[in-house]
């Protein structure tokens, strides 16, 4: 897992780091080439048509979409487990060298799990609304509270397109881990929810050219607008840990258990907790060779 001296120009700057602990998100420089996204959305397509590259130890219980369930959001998740062209995108090693340093806490870094979005074009349409909530509220059997989110859209965005919209500094703010209402459509409901301590809320629309790639905070509040545009918004987010992350029992109000997705897909541990290491599941996507 080594960087080209080229690909090295593109790691983050000391300043850069700093940005990203303050406010909570980073927009890379273009790292990905036209032929690699190109490779991805044909893999896409693919996994849309039904067509798999390998074997999911899963048949239902995590989202899936199939075309039978029409045309609105479609969320499929672990599509690198099972598409060729999606698994070689994950495995790009800038995406896992960038995540290793803006976190400043690990120098390896491991995929978590991914999810491949599609949102159509729709006119108000508040079925394709991504509701304000952090990716924490999620991930509640983590002890890591510096996982991150690589999200790598196949086409250049803006806002008219409905983009990945950010909330500056929330990453700060007490209560972020408790915003799992990714599909409550009502933005300015939830924004009065938010706990930002008379903190000014901004709202941040991530503007990326084709190639470019975000990286935000596991405890950043963000969501999206609708899709105004012509064409399909489609982006891949690539959830990622570092080495120190390891499962823990969490609890929901009513006493029940949370169960994540990896906790049934990952091999257990000699105590019987799920190892977040499996590599099967949780592949190392960088490693500075030196930890």
């Amino acid at each position: 897992m080594t960087l080209s001296a080229e690909q090295a120009t593109r790691l983050p700057s000391d300043a850069d780091v700093a940005f990203y602990q303050e406010h909570g998100y980073y927009i890379s420089q273009p790292i990905l080439t036209d032929d690699e996204l190109d490779d991805a959305v044909y893999g896409s397509e693919r996994h849309y048509a039904g067509e798999r590259d390998y074997v999911f130890p899963l048949r239902a219980g995590y989202l899936d979409w199939k075309p039978e369930d029409g045309d609105g959001l479609r969320q499929n998740d672990y599509v690198s487990l099972q598409n060729e062209q999606i698994r070689r995108l994950v495995e790009n090693p800038l995406i896992g060298a960038i995540a290793a340093r803006l976190s400043r806490e690990t120098k390896v870094v491991r995929l978590f799990h991914d999810q491949l979005i599609y949102k159509p074009p729709r006119q108000g349409g508040g079925d394709c609304i991504v509701g304000w909530h952090t990716d924490r509220a999620y991930w509640q059997t983590c002890t890591s509270d510096q996982m991150l989110t690589a999200w790598i859209p196949f086409q250049s965005t803006d806002a008219r397109i409905g983009t990945l919209t950010v909330i500056d500094g929330s990453h700060k703010w007490p209560g972020a881990e408790q915003f799992n209402t990714f599909r409550e459509h009502d933005l300015t409901a939830l924004e009065a929810r938010f706990g930002s301590g008379g903190k000014r809320i901004t709202e941040v629309p991530l503007i990326l050219a084709r190639g470019q790639v975000s990286f935000h905070h596991c405890r950043t509040i963000h969501g999206s607008h609708p899709n105004l545009g012509t064409s399909p918004r489609i982006a891949l987010a690539v959830h990622l840990q570092g080495s120190d992350n390891r499962y823990v029992e969490y609890r929901k109000a009513g006493g029940n258990p949370h169960i994540h997705v990896n906790d049934m897909l990952c091999r257990k541990l000699a105590n019987g907790d799920p190892d977040y290491a499996d590599a099967n599941i949780c592949p190392v996507l960088w490693s500075s060779g030196d930890s």
